[in-house]
């Protein structure tokens, strides 16, 4: 696959309408590829068909919450017989240092938290460089759309 088709593609799981518009754009915007989901449980079937190469998970998330969401694609959840989805990167953003300074596991679970405001060049840059030191370690791994490229 041609270098400048390698982008990453980030998986953005919020139901806040705000937050979804404002990545979904802007990391496209920044070079990345997107897709969005509203819902921890479509998330967990998605992972059943695809990945990404990263993922950027509200901290404030509906349903079954962001904590188990990352439970659940770890394989570490009571409720997961399947084992792990996936162990790509977990980005979490929260509105409010509250909705993660309590939450000690979720902050253990995952690659990195951030706070809000943030600003999608320092975002980019960050996404950039933990998919960069992902891709390090696991040089076998295929980017996530790459069969997608080679069928064209």
């Amino acid at each position: 696959m041609s270098p400048a088709l390698q982008r990453p593609h980030v998986l953005i799981v919020s139901d806040d309408a705000e937050l979804v518009g404002f990545l979904g754009e802007g990391l496209i915007y920044a070079g990345f590829w997107t897709s969005t989901i509203a819902s921890a449980l479509q998330t967990l079937e998605v992972f059943r068909l695809r990945s990404f190469d990263i993922v950027i998970l509200d901290a404030a998330l509906g349903g079954i919450g962001a904590l188990e969401l990352v439970r659940r694609l770890r394989g570490h959840a009571d409720r997961s017989q399947i084992g792990e989805r996936t162990d790509v990167p977990i980005l979490v953003i929260a509105g409010l240092e509250r909705e993660i300074a309590m939450n000690e596991e979720l902050r253990a679970t995952v690659d990195q938290v951030l706070v809000a405001p943030i600003e999608i060049e320092v975002l980019a840059a960050d996404l950039d460089r933990i998919v960069t030191h992902w891709r390090r370690v696991h040089p076998e791994r295929r980017w996530a759309d790459e069969a997608a490229f080679e069928k064209r």
